[in-house]
This record gives structure tokens, C-alpha cells and sequence, in this order.
């Protein structure tokens, strides 16, 4: 589902909703002078009611920031042929000097800016790809977990001094390792305490294979979404994994608008500081999701090694920096242009050629 791109002029009212569990608080306005506010219980059909009985004879647009309870006004708006908007909360403006916050004040700076034009709407995921971006988001947990399970034993191990050769917690830990864990001489408390832990971790592994699992029956019902998964595991670098995580965090692909919306969308691309004649950049904006963007750069140390041109952006970019911080700076280089072919291999919908 593509975000709606609105004129303020298009509209005669405006209505910006603050969304919380038990209530909507809202503010109306018009060009005139007319402004109102209002809080109701929170019923997607009674605000539509709201709107068809004192608006009925005007375009009304409405609007509320992401968050945690979803896209169900947004659905029901929508599905009552009401137009309405999502915007991130970030894209607000917020003045420096503002010491007071609650939902009256927030509806009421949602709807300013809605009137004035100056709010971003953001790209509503249809149906598959929510389902997608909650799958993805389980096998996120679990692994973060799964992280957090091994820096526990490895800080017991390290605590007791019983393995001074412990594997990395970011690397993948095999069975024979796990097994040699499970055997390791240790006091009762110790064994008991590691045991547990180890329990923890095997927990986390389970349920990763489990998600893992329901993501491949997910591919199979969902073709179009599976098929942007053949395209985009074409590219060195990217698997099922990230492939998928990729379609669940941008959505449907059909919506991109330009080549360098994923770099922008993943925080690849630069801060800039420039003033006349005068150009300056500065680390990237890390902006967007923080897994995927890791995840793009892990898959960019792998395309260098299989991708002659982008190995070669690769050390030209590492050239022109100092050795400390070269190849920090390189590959994101190299990860904000794999986001470019990203984008190529998608709107094409074709096989990505190594050249």
C-alpha cells in the first residue's frame, strides 16, 4: 500500500489524532479560523461517526503517528473511503523550548502541521508484508537473546577462569562446543548455574529454526513476496535471512519511488554540513532500522570478496582514508551502494549480474 501524498489544498479540514489504548484525544481544524478539540473512547467507528456527522459535506484528512497500536484506525479509515495518513513520530517538528506534553497539545501539533503541509507521510505495509515484518521481528528477538545467553556464560567462564579460550559471542557456536560447555570440570553451583544457561541458549536455538521454519512455509503461500526473495538472493551477500528482512522493513517494492530511498531508509547515507562553496560530510545518519542496516554491511563483506566492481570501490574508497578508520568507512561505502542494487534487482525484478 503506497503512503498518500496530500495538498493541504485539496482538503477543507484537518484532523490530528492522538492514539493510545483507552482514548483518542483529536484537534480540528480548518483554513478558517475554526479549531476544536476533542477526546472520545478509542473506537475507530466512533471518530468515523464523529467525521460523517459534523463533516459530512467536507474533504476531511486525518492523521496520527505510528506506534504501538498499529494500523487498526488506519485500516478502518481507509476502508471507509476516509482519507488518512500515518507520520513518524520523528518527522514531527518539536520546539526546543516546549515543557509540556500530553495527548490534547500532541493532536494539536499533528494537525498544524498536517494543515500547513509540512508532515511526511510514511509507507503503510499492506497485509503479507505486516505479517512478514512480525516474523522477522520473533526471529530478531530470539536472536538477540541468543546473544545475550552466550555473553552470560562466556562472563561466567571468564569470572571463574574455567575456559580462557572461550568462542567469540558473536560467532556461531557449534555442537561440539555447546557439548564440551556441558562437560566442562566445574564446582556443583557453577555446573548448575552454566547448566541453566546453557538451557537458555539451547531455548533460543530452538525457537530460531522454529520462525526459520514458518518463514519458508510463509514464502511458499506468498509468491510475489518469494519471488523478490529469489531476486534479491541473487546478490553476493544476501540470504534468505536478510532477503526477507530486507522486503519486511521497506515493504512492497513496487512503492520505491528513487535509487537512493534504501540507503536513506537503512541510515546509510552521509550527514552533510555544507554552506556555499563549502561541503562537508560526516558519519552516516543511522537512521531507520539499526538489524538491518548490520545486516547489510555483514552482507557487504561477503559481495567484496565475490563481486570484482564492488571489491574494487571497496579499496579505492579504503585508499583515500587513514588505516584506522578505512575499512569501517569503506564497506559502509560498500553497503550504501549494495542498497543501490538492491533497489535495481527489485523495480526490474530480475537476477542480479556479477560483473
Amino acid at each position: 500500500m503506497a503512503a498518500i501524498t496530500y495538498l493541504p489544498g485539496s482538503y477543507d479540514v484537518f484532523i490530528g489524532i492522538d492514539v493510545d489504548k483507552k482514548s483518542y484525544a483529536f484537534t480540528v481544524q480548518d483554513h478558517d479560523m475554526m479549531s476544536r478539540s476533542k477526546k472520545i473512547p478509542s473506537s475507530p467507528e466512533q471518530l468515523y461517526n464523529y467525521i460523517r456527522n459534523n463533516f459530512s459535506d467536507r474533504r476531511v484528512l486525518c492523521a496520527y503517528e505510528t506506534g504501538p497500536t498499529g494500523y487498526d484506525l488506519y485500516d478502518y479509515l481507509i476502508q471507509k473511503e476516509q482519507p488518512c495518513v500515518m507520520v513518524s513520530p520523528a518527522s514531527i517538528p518539536k520546539a526546543s523550548n516546549e515543557r509540556v506534553k500530553n495527548n490534547r497539545l500532541d493532536s494539536e501539533r499533528i494537525t498544524r502541521y498536517l494543515k500547513s503541509g509540512e508532515l511526511e507521510p510514511v509507507r503503510v505495509p499492506s497485509e503479507p508484508y505486516r505479517e512478514l515484518r512480525q516474523l522477522i521481528g520473533l526471529r530478531q528477538n530470539y536472536a538477540r537473546q541468543s546473544t545475550v545467553a552466550k555473553q552470560r556464560i562466556k562472563s561466567l567462564l571468564l569470572f571463574e577462569h574455567i575456559d580462557d579460550g572461550v568462542t567469540d559471542t558473536l560467532q556461531h557456536w557449534s555442537n561440539i562446543y555447546i557439548t564440551y560447555l556441558k562437560t566442562v570440570p566445574c564446582s556443583a553451583v557453577i555446573r548448575c548455574k552454566l547448566d541453566m544457561l546453557l538451557g537458555d541458549l539451547d531455548y533460543t536455538r530452538t525457537q530460531q529454526l522454529k520462525v526459520l521454519k514458518e518463514l519458508k512455509v510463509f514464502c511458499a503461500t506468498h509468491p510475489e513476496i518469494d519471488s523478490y526473495r529469489h531476486y534479491l538472493q541473487s546478490i553476493p551477500g544476501i540470504g534468505f535471512v536478510t532477503a526477507l528482512t530486507i522486503l519486511a522493513r521497506i515493504g512492497d517494492p513496487q512503492y520505491l519511488t528513487n535509487v537512493r530511498e534504501i540507503g536513506a531508509f537503512t541510515g546509510l547515507v552521509p550527514k552533510e554540513k555544507s554552506t556555499g562553496d563549502s561541503v562537508r560530510y560526516g558519519s552516516i545518519t543511522h537512521l531507520g532500522n539499526a538489524y538491518l542496516r548490520t545486516l547489510l554491511i555483514e552482507a557487504s563483506w561477503v559481495a567484496i570478496r565475490h563481486d570484482t566492481e564492488l571489491s574494487q570501490f571497496y579499496y579505492r574508497i579504503k585508499s583515500r582514508h587513514h588505516p584506522a578508520a578505512a575499512a569501517k568507512k569503506a564497506i559502509v561505502a560498500v553497503a550504501r551502494k549494495l542498497t543501490q542494487r538492491i533497489y535495481k534487482v527489485l523495480k526490474e525484478r530480475r537476477m542480479y549480474e556479477i560483473r
